[in-house]
């Protein structure tokens, strides 16, 4: 078997998912750059003796397209569970963009365009759907279990959620759903984007903190 530098074969009794994405200008050019999967910590699976703790990293071709075969969220045995993968794309001539996906094991290839949540601040470039497989045989009809309806579920990724701070404070105490620790992208009331110290107090809550009181908005992603 021939791999491409994307494409390194798992360690034997590691499973993995065929990952695939596209990314085009709105001219339908291929945009050039990198795309990485990072976990949020050490991951280790003890039936497959194996420990993974590094990013994997991806870099588009000259149609803007990659694959890459990443460990699925929910692979057996594996500790810790319930997390999320990292992406950060890095395109020429844009400013990075940092989200997270959920990848199920038990399913085809899937393309990141499925999955990624959309930005309304990122309009610069499109991620296109690779091309439509085959039609299979029809199934035999059942009832659906709550394993594959957690399957279902777990494979649309947490939309950015938004915050509006209305009184100017240098303290921002944000609220949130999402299940990881969130970035955080803040603006002032004209829609300039300010820095400020990110901290996160308790799993569903993160603490913006600025030198000067500010409203504006903030979305976490």
């Amino acid at each position: 078997m021939t791999l491409t530098p994307d494409l390194v074969a798992m360690p034997a009794g590691v499973p993995s998912v065929r990952l695939r994405g596209r990314f085009v200008a709105p001219d339908g050019t291929p945009v050039a750059g990198t795309v990485q999967f990072a976990p949020p910590t050490v991951l280790t699976l003890p039936d497959a003796d194996v420990i993974s703790r590094t990013a994997a990293k991806v870099t588009l071709d000259e149609t803007g397209a990659f694959e890459v075969d990443l460990i699925p969220n929910d692979a057996p045995g594996m500790s810790p569970r319930g997390w999320a993968y990292q992406v950060t794309e890095k395109l020429k001539g844009l400013p990075p963009r940092v989200y997270h996906i959920m990848l199920p094991g038990g399913t085809g290839p899937v393309d990141l365009a499925d999955i990624a949540p959309v930005s309304p601040y990122a309009g610069n470039y499109l991620p296109v759907a690779g091309p439509r497989g085959e039609k299979g045989d029809p199934g035999t009809p059942g009832e659906v279990s709550s394993e594959q309806l957690a399957a279902l579920e777990a494979r649309v990724a947490p939309r950015p959620q938004e915050w509006t701070q209305a009184t100017a404070s240098t303290e921002w105490l944000i609220t949130h759903s999402l299940p990881y620790r969130p970035q955080v992208t803040a603006y002032d009331s004209s829609g300039r984007e300010i820095g400020g110290l990110v901290e996160y107090p308790s799993p569903t809550s993160v603490r913006v903190v600025f030198a000067y009181a500010e409203t504006g908005s903030a979305v976490l992603h």
